[in-house]
């Protein structure tokens, strides 16, 4: 899953924009955008349970939370001690 989220990130040309390029909002916005994009689904029934409340929600919202945590606290968020 990771691989594929940083593939996304590298090649979609959404994420090629100067506003998604390199950013923090690019970041999240390449792990939400696998899972709407890239990501397959059975059907559409169970892409949308994943996005509002799944699997796809809950990646999501780490990233968000890792997004702002960096934006907070730059290199340090990433420290794990």
């Amino acid at each position: 899953m990771v691989s594929s989220i940083f593939d996304y990130a590298i090649t979609a040309d959404s994420q090629l924009e100067a506003t998604t390029k390199a950013t923090l909002f690019g970041a999240y916005n390449s792990v939400t955008g696998y899972f709407q994009n890239v990501r397959n689904f059975k059907d559409d029934e169970s892409k949308f349970k994943s996005i509002m409340y799944g699997t796809g929600f809950d990646r999501s919202q780490v990233a968000f939370d890792l997004c702002t945590d960096f934006a907070k606290h730059d290199n340090e968020a990433l420290k794990l001690n």
